[in-house]
């Protein structure tokens, strides 16, 4: 069987990119058999290896019906990855569901970002966007269980929809190691905030919850690894200066690492393998899956987010991590009793370490093989 992923696709910066290639490498340790296409937007690398191959030949900018459908002819299930940035909210998408139905290609869709109407800038169009999408493909696979729910309150029947969690790469790096490798203090406590630097994401929330830990807790630090987005804002530009202003303004200038540039993917796991504790204190109205979150949980590492639907997994490992948004003493109490208390540090690290293995991606890679029609090592 063949599979055609329409996707970004590496080395593009993209969230669904990295999303695709991780999906893409658990299919590989699960199935031997399964031939894959990804048939990418221009930013990607061309490749072919064996069963693998990566076709760059669509612009989200220009009309990619024809290049895409012209490059699924030879594919037997075709795995729409679904985020509103990336292929607009005009006919265009709409119209190559339809033209795969025509053709009586399987398609499935993963719907990776659904906005209610009422939180949305642009009223119902995403909303109706999403379900006309959803109408059109074989197959729906969502993230989470809020997401399930506003496709079925869409109409969407339940038997097309299919809840299955965003994938986690396990890795077990040194903390010595890792911060030796990213030129990290050797000591010390530190706590990480990873990807895009964007104001919602509450960078802002972590320096004030710094302050008020390092009342309590030695040596301890704040890295933000990222940087801005090749399309960020005049509001995100001007949100690193303030950052920046910030630390200055709460004497905080030597304990925040903030190199503000982009990670390859090869160093994630050492930064993540460097930190104590991931925070995520997002304020973000968006029904989508974080994939930090998952970097977080699969590095073992505990996570404290805002109680957003974005982090509704987190109670599957302790909802006690998971407060109100911008509850700056609430995170910080939360870090410290994580520092200090070792029974409560072992429990999250206990209950981690099994929700983890229960979503790894070859467990995620899997279900997708079940959802193709294919038996698992096929």
């Amino acid at each position: 069987m063949k599979v055609a992923y329409v996707s970004t696709y590496l080395p593009q910066q993209c969230g669904i990119a990295t999303y695709t290639d991780y999906l893409i490498h658990g299919l590989q340790k699960v199935s031997h058999e399964l031939e894959i296409k990804v048939v990418a937007e221009k930013d990607a690398s061309p490749l072919k290896q064996g069963k693998f191959e990566v076709v760059p030949c669509w612009d989200r900018n220009e009309n990619y019906v024809e290049p895409i459908l012209s490059n699924v002819k030879d594919a037997d299930v075709v795995h729409i990855q679904h985020e509103y940035n990336i292929y607009g909210l005009d006919e265009r998408l709409p119209m190559l569901c339809e033209e795969l139905k025509a053709s009586a290609k399987r398609s499935i869709i993963t719907i990776h970002c659904v906005r209610p109407s009422q939180i949305s800038e642009r009223g119902a169009v995403d909303e109706n966007f999403v379900k006309r999408i959803a109408e059109l493909a074989d197959k729906v696979i969502v993230h989470l269980e809020s997401q399930e729910a506003v496709l079925q309150r869409l109409g969407i029947p339940s038997d097309k929809i299919h809840l299955i969690p965003h994938g986690t790469a396990l890795s077990n790096v040194d903390k010595k190691i890792s911060r030796s490798r990213l030129k990290l203090p050797e000591d010390g406590k530190i706590l990480l905030m990873f990807g895009f630097v964007k104001p919602f994401k509450g960078a802002h929330v972590s320096l004030e919850v710094l302050e008020e830990v390092r009342e309590e807790v030695e040596d301890v630090y704040l890295f933000i690894a990222g940087g801005l987005a090749p399309t960020a804002s005049k509001e995100e530009r001007d949100y690193v200066k303030f950052l920046r202003k910030r630390t200055k303004e709460l004497n905080l200038h030597d304990k925040v690492i903030f190199p503000n540039r982009f990670f390859p993917n090869e160093d994630i796991p050492y930064i993540f393998g460097a930190s104590d504790i991931v925070l995520l204190p997002y304020y973000h109205e968006d029904r989508s899956a974080s994939g930090s979150f998952h970097l977080a949980i699969g590095a073992k590492r505990p996570v404290i987010a805002s109680r957003i639907p974005k982090f509704e997994e987190l109670k599957n490992i302790c909802d006690e991590l998971l407060l109100l948004p911008y509850s700056t003493s609430g995170i910080a109490r939360t870090v410290i009793r994580l520092f200090k208390d070792k029974k409560f540090e072992q429990y999250v690290l206990d209950r981690t370490e099994r929700y983890r293995r229960a979503i790894s991606w070859p467990v995620i890679a899997s279900r997708h093989l079940n959802l193709y029609g294919i038996d698992r090592g096929a």
